[in-house]
């Protein structure tokens, strides 16, 4: 299956979650494995520099906007608000914009109540579906449908699957500090990554004792 990083709020409104259960059906028949932080990944630093590492292992972001936050009174500028305004998670927008930085396939997706940021027309260049979420049979629309299976032909391997991660089988490689070095590389790499799947990814210092490595996460000293 293949990893794709998924946008979504932690806590979803009861009216939307056989919706959003019938969406990861449509992922799974797709073979498409959806990664969320604080539902499949939970993270041991600080949110945004696990979303940006489980980014990085992932071949393409869907952003869904569903309903998190209602406002009834106040003012957005100038502007009173008259009828009011709904907004998704703030997440969908960071999250959106580190997909973009990284060139990734998007596929947005929000409610029809959903509104401003990248859920503005012309915000992003992708185009925008909008649904109504509280209606059980949105995700296995025709007009979904097709958009996973268009969006899927468009995915590409993440960056911490690109050739110049994968390690040649001649290169030489020793032993320090717990990490591999190879020959005619300059840095340490991560031996649990080269030697499950045979990735070269080198390791950052975090503290005076430790390295980490940003694919798998392991700790090395």
């Amino acid at each position: 299956m293949k990893k794709i990083f998924l946008s979504r709020p932690n806590w979803i409104p009861v009216n939307c979650k056989t919706g959003l259960d019938n969406f990861y059906n449509l992922l799974n028949s797709n073979d498409l494995d959806p990664r969320t932080i604080g539902q499949s990944d939970y993270p041991n630093e600080s949110p945004l520099d696990e979303v940006i590492k489980l980014m990085h292992k992932c071949h393409g972001t869907i952003i869904l906007g569903i309903p998190q936050i209602e406002i009834s009174s106040g003012q957005i500028k100038e502007n009173k608000i008259i009828n009011k305004t709904i907004l998704g998670t703030e997440w969908n927008h960071i999250e959106a914009a580190i997909a973009h930085s990284l060139q990734q396939p998007m596929l947005i997706i929000h409610d029809e109540s959903v509104t401003r940021g990248v859920f503005d027309r012309g915000a992003c260049n992708t185009y925008l579906h909008r649904v109504d979420m509280t209606n059980d049979s949105w995700a296995i629309s025709k007009s979904i449908s097709g958009a996973i299976t268009n969006w899927k032909s468009k995915l590409r391997e993440p960056e911490s699957l690109t050739k110049s991660n994968v390690v040649l089988k001649d290169q030489k490689r020793t032993l320090q500090w717990g990490m591999y070095k190879f020959e005619g590389e300059q840095g340490l790499f991560c031996p649990v990554c080269y030697n499950k799947e045979g990735l070269k990814m080198p390791c950052s210092r975090i503290n005076s004792n430790y390295y980490q490595c940003p694919n798998c996460n392991a700790k090395l000293s």
